[in-house]
């Protein structure tokens, strides 16, 4: 049932109904009665004017594929950079809500025109920022997956209830023309994003992510389109349908969504059912260790029925049991197989610690000493006035002595090495400089003279 619209190009040539049983521009020899239609002619003149609107944005020229490439390629970055701001900064540069709503509002018109316009702008955009997604991350040298990267996999109801809602406030910021609604209802609903991971799941060989994202890209376009619709309907776009058609219309919309709430439903039920794990074990885990114990990591997941358990403890005393038991109690709690595997790391006790840090003192104590011997060693024989073998160190007990012979250095020599100790001295006032006298050393007796003294009687 194609409608006409003025100004409004591919939208089709009979009549345009905008909500009323007539007409928004007569025919010859017609005259418009409000009373007929229930709208006034401003009511129709600005239904007018929101599908021109719609049907402006749902257009695929240069403008859409620059802004869809460049979202996506934004939304592709983020995501590798795990940065929420970048990723919101790719959902307000996205154009592709324009079709979405294109879609909602076609339906609610019954304009195929508009409806096959945004079906093929939105499948444009789509296959845009794929590709481009997955050009940047097979040049990028980081595939790692990212929790941004991961957050968009797993879509679940409470999706699919924020786009509803989402395509709700679309519809009447459309109506209202509040441009800053609008801004939110592109960060609520995420849309390039989702591309971006299909991308990333195909360049990368994950097709679970793939197929994770294109769930929710379904579930966002599909939601916001549907309740443009409704909303639309309920403002008297379009023909005025029998009773029988509009509950047709509306029962097709239901199904469509009922059917898509299955796997959602069923992805958030998984949600739920691992952070109920998550929370059993780490309940039952705390009452294992001990009051000095702690959990350095702990990862709880689902791999189909059962439960897995991998984590990282730190702990004073080694538990050999420690895997079976929490497996055993947090197993009978779930009523479901539970596989832990933790490792145990020793952690070093106070007096640990403190003994450990008594010998770095110690040590840092030490390798000042031998520094300050050095210092003071190089300090005296400066001029060689000094022979270094005449210079006896004891770090021990920070003193020095200075072997000399003061006959043989004469007056002037002993005041200038008298004036040297002095100055190192004052360098150094923790550490004792002193003169001792050089004696020659007494040679031992010979062994030859102690046996004959022993003979003699």
């Amino acid at each position: 049932m194609a409608g006409h619209h003025p100004g409004v190009p591919g939208l089709g040539d009979a009549p345009f109904n905008a909500g009323g049983r007539r007409s928004a521009r007569p025919g010859p020899g017609r005259e418009v009665d409000d009373d007929d239609t229930g709208l006034h002619k401003d009511d129709v003149g600005s239904h007018s004017l929101i599908l021109a609107s719609v049907a402006r944005d749902a257009r695929l020229n240069q403008k859409f594929l620059l802004l869809i490439t460049l979202s996506a390629a934004i939304a592709t970055l983020g995501l590798l950079q795990s940065s929420t701001a970048v990723v919101i900064g790719a959902m307000l540069v996205s154009p592709l809500l324009g079709p979405i709503m294109g879609v909602g509002f076609g339906l609610a018109t019954l304009e195929t025109n508009l409806i096959k316009r945004s079906l093929v702008t939105m499948a444009a955009g789509m296959a845009v920022a794929i590709l481009v997604g997955m050009l940047i991350i097979w040049l990028s040298p980081i595939k790692d997956v990212t929790p941004e990267i991961r957050a968009r996999t797993q879509p679940t109801l409470l999706d699919l209830g924020v786009a509803v809602v989402g395509g709700i406030a679309g519809v009447y910021a459309i109506m209202r023309k509040l441009s800053g609604v609008m801004v939110g209802v592109a960060i609520a609903t995420a849309l390039v994003p989702p591309l971006s991971t299909i991308g990333f799941g195909l360049a990368t060989g994950r097709f679970d992510f793939a197929l994770g994202a294109a769930l929710l890209f379904l579930t966002n376009t599909l939601a916001i389109a549907f309740a443009a619709t409704i909303v639309a309907r309920l403002n008297h776009f379009g023909p005025s349908l029998t009773p029988q058609h509009t509950a047709m219309q509306a029962a097709g919309i239901l199904a469509t969504l009922g059917i898509l709430s299955i796997p959602l439903g069923l992805s958030l039920n998984s949600i739920v059912r691992e952070i109920g794990a998550r929370t059993t074990v780490q309940s039952e885990l705390s009452e294992l260790l001990g009051k000095d114990d702690r959990v350095d990591s702990l990862n709880v997941r689902m791999e189909g029925e059962d439960v897995a358990v991998d984590g990282v403890v730190l702990v004073d005393q080694y538990a050999s049991r420690l895997n079976r038991e929490l497996a055993a109690v947090a197993g009978k709690k779930l009523d479901r197989k539970v596989r832990v595997n933790i490792v145990q790391l020793r952690q070093q006790t106070n007096a640990a610690a403190q003994y450990e840090e008594q010998i770095n003192r110690r040590l840092a104590t030490l390798e000042q000493r031998e520094d300050d011997s050095r210092k003071i060693i190089e300090g005296i024989v400066v001029g060689d006035l000094v022979p270094r073998d005449h210079i006896l160190v004891d770090g021990q007990a920070r003193r020095v002595i200075v072997q000399r012979d003061r006959e043989a250095e004469g007056e002037q020599v002993a005041a200038a090495v008298d004036r040297i100790i002095a100055s190192v001295q004052a360098k150094y006032p923790q550490w004792l400089i002193e003169n001792g006298v050089l004696t020659p050393a007494e040679e031992p007796p010979s062994i030859a003279a102690d046996e004959t003294a022993e003979q003699s009687p």
